[in-house]
């Protein structure tokens, strides 16, 4: 196990996915200056009310790397956080300036699922989705090298609530995920 700093916020960062954020609060920003310079990655986990996020929050989440950042107006940071792993966080300590910090657990990827024997499938449903009106994105935002990051791709993209990407982000199995995927799909 490995401490990490934590950062709750009202959203899910998926594995292969980024996340850009602008970050201000000084806890915060010690947290990126802290990451660059260890080359250590931080642990975004979802707030369940965004008036509390650092009180109710889930325990699983994403290991996220910083990939690219810049300063902003008023001392703020810019960043590009790219979603690594699923982790589970545990003994977790408030720090004196506010910052949480974790005991990190790294989580197996699923079975690695060859998207190829399906492609002409795939290529289909992001036709489809495409093309829905309630929908917006470009078909150029996915790729299908996986069914596990086509998996975590349209988790992110598709508007489902906050506790639906939670949900997808805890299912262990890929399949299991496409399937739940679906199921929120016909709820459209």
């Amino acid at each position: 196990m490995k401490t990490l700093p934590l950062f709750p916020l009202p959203v899910v960062l998926f594995p292969g996915m980024i996340l850009p954020l602008q970050i201000f609060e000084l806890r915060y920003r010690r947290m990126v200056k802290e990451c660059l310079a260890s080359q250590q990655p931080l642990v975004m986990l979802q707030a369940r009310n965004s008036s509390t996020p650092d009180i109710d929050f889930y325990t699983l989440g994403t290991a996220g790397v910083i990939q690219d950042w810049q300063p902003l107006p008023n001392q703020m940071i810019g960043i590009q956080l790219q979603g690594e792993q699923r982790v589970r966080v545990s003994e977790i300590q408030k720090q004196s300036d506010g910052l949480l910090v974790g005991e990190v657990e790294y989580l197996n990827p699923g079975v690695q699922i060859s998207a190829e024997p399906q492609l002409s499938q795939l290529a289909r449903i992001i036709a489809d989705l495409a093309g829905h009106p309630l929908l917006s994105f470009s078909p150029a935002q996915i790729t299908t090298e996986t069914a596990e990051a086509f998996s975590y791709q349209l988790a992110a993209l598709l508007p489902f609530s906050g506790a639906d990407k939670q949900r997808l982000l805890e299912l262990d199995e890929t399949v299991a995920r496409l399937e739940l995927i679906y199921t929120l799909l016909k709820e459209y």
